[in-house]
């Protein structure tokens, strides 16, 4: 896809996502689809062009704003290699310690597992 193609289709992904009700599984699914258009475009736009570090920022916006905040801190990390202005690493500092923040409530929402003892008798 070309880059003209691909500023026309994540504006259209994003509109979509942003008229969807907040967190729904549909608006979830609908910003890993701009997540996906964001990175496209920054793996063929640098970083040091204003364009660039939107997509950059966009992807990991995207990703948080679709529950996977995992996938948000490995984008920020893959990017944190880029120059940057200083604006914008700022603004990418801020997502990932968004990121870790909703990381740490998953993990400390998570079901305890404890082990069950059963012994299975002879057949």
């Amino acid at each position: 896809m070309e880059l003209d193609d691909l500023n026309d289709s994540v504006t259209s992904a994003i509109l979509h996502a942003e008229s969807l009700p907040v967190g729904s599984w549909d608006a979830q699914r609908a910003f890993r689809e701009v997540a996906d258009l964001e990175e496209e475009i920054a793996t063929i736009v640098g970083a040091r062009v204003v364009e660039g570090e939107v997509a950059r920022l966009g992807a990991v916006t995207a990703a948080l704003s679709a529950g996977e905040p995992l996938r948000a801190i490995q984008l920020a990390a893959r990017y944190s290699a880029d120059e940057f202005s200083a604006s914008a690493r700022s603004k990418l500092e801020e997502l990932v310690a968004e990121a870790e923040a909703e990381l740490d409530l998953e993990l400390a929402n998570e079901p305890t597992v404890e082990p069950i003892r059963f012994v299975l008798p002879a057949a």
